[in-house]
């Protein structure tokens, strides 16, 4: 009798999987009966696996992450595989005329599951995209139309949906509804806080295949992989300098446009970007929470710890391809190199003499300004 036996219990604090019988940490694994939808899990792994699940029945009731993710990926396949079909379907029916059956997502996976749409037409052609319901496909066909009806009353931006008003209303009220109960840091959108909440857990299902870094985010995981390519397809007009990521060049151009956007409440100093800003307000504060300790020197940033460990290890792990010299940090490095280039990109707007440093511009200008060096 199935149901009467007990599964060997693992050593405490590890679970054992349903499905590949593999064994993992309590936190990495996931209840099938459990939150915060006890029927989804349990009846994806009926539907794709082909295997009963009921709760009580003697065997593991939990799953690994792997495996958990693998159901994820299955489910994401038979989705496209069903859209693809209706489109054929669709084209078919264009070009023969002919009424083809209808067949609903629900059907062939299992309740819980976002139903498959009717494809609707644009003023381009077909849009594939997908809605649980006929309301949302409602609001959706008006992006198609600019058809935008809620405007906001302080800057007159408009916008297609009355949902997308009330969250841009947020950024003028500074208004943050949804707090991270560990750590208090709050959010404008509920799928925000639920993002943040997986830093709490540790745990970071997706590993790059070359380097094995892992990530919390599939798409943290996507931005990493573009690194391993070795293309920067977004090019700086001024410069020429190469970005891996279009924001990162939006950032980048702040610097030739002299645009500091983010300024201290305290000081007043500028900075080009808002993460400059928020590392800069820790200087107020006075706090150095992290130690050396070796000498028990303090710093206000960990970059100025990890730097300053290199001055008791001798470790200079950044060296100049050209003449083979060392350096502790990678922005002396970049300093260095501009000193074989003959680049010399500072320039003095009294007498136009021109430097490869920036130091040596400001240490110049004293000499016209009459301040001893």
């Amino acid at each position: 009798m199935r149901g009467v036996s007990r599964w060997p219990e693992l050593n405490t604090g590890t679970m054992e999987c349903r499905l590949c019988l593999g064994s993992a940490p309590a936190e990495s694994s996931v209840s099938i009966f459990g939150d915060p939808h006890p029927e989804l899990l349990e009846q994806r792994i009926r539907t794709c696996c082909q295997i009963q699940v009921k709760r009580g029945d003697g065997f593991p009731d939990t799953v690994c992450l792997s495996c958990k993710t693998n159901l994820e990926l299955l489910i994401s396949f038979r989705k496209a595989c069903f859209r693809s079909n209706e489109t054929s379907q669709l084209k078919l029916s264009d070009c023969l005329e002919i009424k083809t059956e209808e067949v609903l997502l629900e059907d062939l996976i299992c309740d819980g599951e976002p139903s498959l749409p009717t494809i609707h037409r644009n003023n381009s052609g077909i849009c594939l995209k997908p809605f649980p319901s006929e309301s949302k496909l409602v609001l959706h066909k008006r992006s198609h139309c600019k058809e935008k009806l809620f405007k906001c009353d302080v800057c007159l931006k408009s916008f297609t949906r009355k949902y997308d008003l009330v969250l841009h209303l947020r950024s003028h009220t500074g208004e943050k509804p949804y707090k991270c109960e560990i750590c208090l840091k709050s959010f404008t959108q509920k799928y925000k806080l639920s993002q943040h909440n997986k830093l709490h857990t540790g745990i970071r299902p997706y590993k790059c295949n070359i380097c094995l870094k892992s990530f919390i985010h599939k798409s943290s995981l996507g931005a990493h992989n573009k690194l391993h390519t070795g293309i920067k397809p977004h090019k700086c007009d001024f410069c020429l300098k190469s970005f891996i990521h279009k924001y990162r060049l939006a950032l980048h151009l702040r610097s030739h446009m002299r645009e500091k956007s983010y300024e201290c409440e305290i000081c007043l100093k500028s900075f080009y970007h808002k993460n400059s800003l928020v590392s800069h307000k820790k200087l107020h504060t006075g706090l150095k929470p992290h130690e050396c300790d070796i000498c028990l020197k303090s710093f206000v940033h960990k970059r100025g710890l990890v730097l300053h460990l290199r001055s008791h290890t001798g470790e200079k792990p950044y060296k100049c391809e050209i003449c083979s010299k060392s350096f502790t940090d990678k922005s002396n490095l970049g300093v260095h190199t501009i000193s074989h280039t003959g680049i010399k990109p500072h320039k003095c707007d009294i007498c136009l003499k021109s430097f490869g440093r920036k130091r040596g511009l400001v240490l110049h200008l004293r000499s016209h300004t009459g301040k001893q060096v």
